[in-house]
């Protein structure tokens, strides 16, 4: 994280490719990825899923960086320093809203086998990412807080999908009155 507040902005684009645990961290968002990526991108499209992916990862990080870094640093103290992120993890956390849009999405339909499938994904590692322990400790704090960046920057790049398509929608409906006046 400092050397993000200091400038260095490639680390926050190298960091969605880097783990450092496989047992606890790359399995998991693995997992999620394998079943989620294929599901979200059959409804919602393969750019949206991609560009999804990797702005949760990015713009996850710049949050985590300079909107919680005060409190990073206030919490943990003024000497700490977050060595590694956990860019994945931010856009995995990023695809639990795109997940829910396509379960909303009703065209085309899913099985009620692989809906039950997709929310026991999304359930599981959301609830093993907020499993609240009694004694937290510094690094599993600021994990969470990273998977809340992703999370946010996820309901933001809903947000921006849902805006796309009803914006092509209401420039159809604001052609309509157009065509009718001419007589086509």
């Amino acid at each position: 994280m400092p050397a993000v507040l200091r400038g260095e902005l490639w680390r926050v684009v190298t960091s969605s490719v880097f783990h450092y645990d496989w047992e606890n961290h790359l399995l998991p968002n693995m997992f999620a990825i394998i079943i989620l990526g294929p599901f979200i991108e059959w409804k919602l499209g393969k750019a949206a899923f991609v560009i999804s992916f990797f702005i949760c990862s990015w713009a996850g990080e710049l949050l985590f960086c300079f909107g919680f870094g005060g409190f990073i640093q206030s919490h943990l103290g003024i000497g700490s320093y977050v060595e590694r992120f956990n860019g994945v993890s931010m856009s995995v956390y990023g695809l639990f809203p795109l997940a829910v849009l396509a379960l909303v999405t009703s065209k085309p339909a899913f099985s009620p086998l692989t809906k039950v499938v997709a929310f026991g994904v999304i359930l599981y590692v959301f609830t093993t990412g907020y499993w609240p322990y009694q004694e937290l400790s510094d690094t599993r704090i600021y994990e969470q807080i990273g998977h809340s960046c992703g999370f946010l920057v996820g309901i933001g790049c809903v947000l921006v999908i849902l805006i796309q398509r009803n914006r092509k929608k209401r420039l159809t409906h604001l052609c309509e009155p157009i065509e009718a006046l001419r007589g086509d």
